[in-house]
């Protein structure tokens, strides 16, 4: 990328802060005007200084007007300390508003999107942009923003002044500048690649943590603690190095800065002492423009510290803005409309699903699920089950073909009333960090106690739950850890009951759970289905075998279909995995 072009790009990404910054005009207003009136103060500090030097040099001076002078100084030293306390708690006040809203809109940008979004992004990278990115955009709002109004303004006054005092003098101390904006240029360049590296890397080190954490049983079962820890050391080795190169080049920025610069104070000396001697310039003058330096001595070194800021803030603007404008596919229609009532007709309509667009991974699906009846979905691993149950809430969308609900394309039903309406049991029970009362009634937080109970009894969960110290008020651990794999199903299918929908799908969601209380489940669920459309996956012809029709997947596509006497009748895929599971069972018994 050419020099101009990465340029354009800081510059891009910093636009993207600024519809923020519009959102708390007052702030950065109040904060504008109180760091200008600081460095007002601030550098009419020297000028007075001067004059005092002047008139001390002076042999009949009055006493009242050197302590005028002292007085003016001393007002003005706490005005400035005032108006940058000031400036501190606008500019850094807005920066915490505008990091909150940041968080807002991040969770907002992903909760709306697909499960094609997430199959490109690991958990480890979306915390490390929650995290590292958003933090370092903050940064660069509050301390970034002020100190660069610092310097702006502090040199304006500064030089101002000086030129007021002696014009050549002034354009003599100037002469370092470019060298310091040179300096700056070239490595801030460096800085904004290496912190984009150090980012990247720290992503690493978050997904695998967070996946080293999630699956610490599956670690501790095949004996793996000292290999996964061995490849953190690797990752956090990775992750010092590049830090150190970022550390290496910011720190060539202030010491270069402040040598470059302090050769104004050797043109200041040499130049201005010579202007003193010449009478072309008072004592007083020259002590002032001293003074200036050291004022400007810092903002000169801040340049380099908000350089860094700005660039790391930019490179996680960018990486923030790739998730804010990620497009989402799942979105409602225009003309979406919202039912006030769903029956539950269920129509696959020649449904052909490819998640990459080439790839199918359903291809031409029919099937019609009639209000109030049960479909059972079986197939081996791969066939395609879950994902055709994943176009019913628009998880995903169909690459070709329509699911239609009561005869309304899913894709025009308001998606808050078409995943109202559907409560789907996946495998993979997620339970939150809260009681195990929240947890049933996370899909109707207005579910009153007794719903739950009861929807934790059809789901055969009360009697274990009231064995629990607190009962329903216990709380499960994260992902529901204090609980076993039968028992975090059993809870998820009670919170799809206590959810009372018009549509109930298991996600081969009793597969952790024992024959016996699967038989228990499936009579509590009688109640349940009745009057309600219904769709049931499993690897166990015993949980499918009660439904009015069985859908058989092979490869995608539908092998076999029929009622559970109409394929054992066929012979084929459907009686075959009927036979074996019979005689598993009987080897068991």
């Amino acid at each position: 990328m050419s020099e101009p072009a990465r340029n354009r790009g800081v510059l891009t990404e910093l636009r993207r802060i600024l519809p923020y910054t519009r959102r708390y005009p007052k702030l950065v207003g109040w904060g504008l005007v109180f760091i200008t009136l600081s460095n007002v103060c601030s550098t009419t500090i020297p000028h007075v200084v001067g004059e005092t030097i002047d008139t001390l040099k002076v042999s009949a001076f009055a006493s009242s007007e050197i302590a005028w002078l002292i007085a003016q100084i001393l007002l003005l030293t706490i005005g400035s300390g005032f108006f940058m306390f000031a400036t501190r708690r606008t500019i850094i006040l807005m920066s915490r508003f505008i990091e909150e809203d940041l968080r807002n809109d991040f969770v907002k940008a992903i909760k709306d999107q697909s499960q094609r979004f997430f199959h490109d992004r690991s958990t480890g990278s979306l915390l490390a942009h929650f995290s590292n990115d958003i933090g370092a955009v903050r940064e660069f709002i509050g301390p970034a923003i002020m100190y660069t109004a610092n310097t702006i303004t502090t040199f304006a006054f500064a030089l101002t002044w000086m030129m007021n005092i002696n014009i050549p003098l002034t354009f003599a101390i100037l002469i370092p500048v470019p060298l310091v904006a040179t300096l700056t240029y070239k490595l801030g360049k460096l800085i904004h690649a290496n912190y984009k590296r150090v980012q990247e890397q720290y992503e690493h080190i978050t997904t695998h943590a967070q996946e080293t954490a999630s699956g610490v049983r599956v670690v501790r079962a095949y004996v793996r603690g000292d290999h996964e820890a061995e490849r953190f050391d690797e990752l956090s080795a990775d992750y010092y190095r590049k830090n150190m190169r970022l550390a290496r080049v910011q720190s060539l920025m202030m010491p270069g800065m402040t040598v470059l610069f302090n050769l104004s104070y050797v043109i200041v000396i040499s130049f201005g002492g010579y202007l003193v001697m010449q009478s072309s310039m008072s004592v007083g003058e020259l002590t002032q423009f001293f003074i200036y330096l050291n004022q400007l001595l810092w903002p000169i070194a801040a340049i380099g510290w908000v350089t860094s800021m700005i660039q790391r803030g930019a490179a996680s603007m960018a990486r923030l803005g790739a998730i804010f404008e990620a497009p989402s596919d799942i979105v409602d229609a225009d003309n979406a409309q919202r039912p006030d009532e769903i029956r539950g007709t269920i129509e696959f309509d020649n449904v052909s699903l490819a998640y990459d667009g080439t790839t199918p991974v359903l291809s031409n699906i029919s099937v019609t699920v009639p209000a109030g009846s049960s479909l059972g979905i079986v197939g081996t691993v791969g066939s395609g089950k879950s994902s055709l149950i994943g176009l019913l809430p628009r998880l995903y969308d169909v690459t070709s073909g329509a699911v239609r609900i009561d005869g309304i394309d899913v894709r025009n039903i308001s998606i808050v009333t078409l995943r109202g309406s559907i409560a789907v049991v996946p495998q993979e029970s997620f339970l939150f960090s809260e009681t195990i009362r929240e947890n049933i009634r996370f899909g109707r937080p207005t579910a009153s106690d007794e719903e739950v109970e009861q929807a934790a009894q059809r789901a055969q969960l009360h009697a274990d739950v009231m064995s629990l110290p607190q009962a329903y008020d216990t709380v499960v651990g994260e992902r529901g850890v204090t609980l076993s794999g039968g028992q975090k199903q059993r809870t998820s299918l009670a919170r799809a009951i206590a959810s009372d929908p018009s549509i109930l799908v298991l996600d081969d969601s009793l597969s952790a759970i024992d024959a016996d209380t699967e038989e228990r489940i499936l009579r509590g669920l009688d109640d349940v289905m009745k009057g309600r459309t219904t769709i049931l996956i499993s690897h166990r012809i015993s949980t499918v075998k009660k439904c009015t029709n069985i859908i058989v997947l092979q490869n995608g596509t539908i092998a076999e279909q029929g009622s559970h006497n109409e394929l054992l009748e066929l012979g084929g895929i459907y009686a075959d995995m009927y036979e074996r599971q019979q005689l598993e069972q009987q080897l068991t018994s």
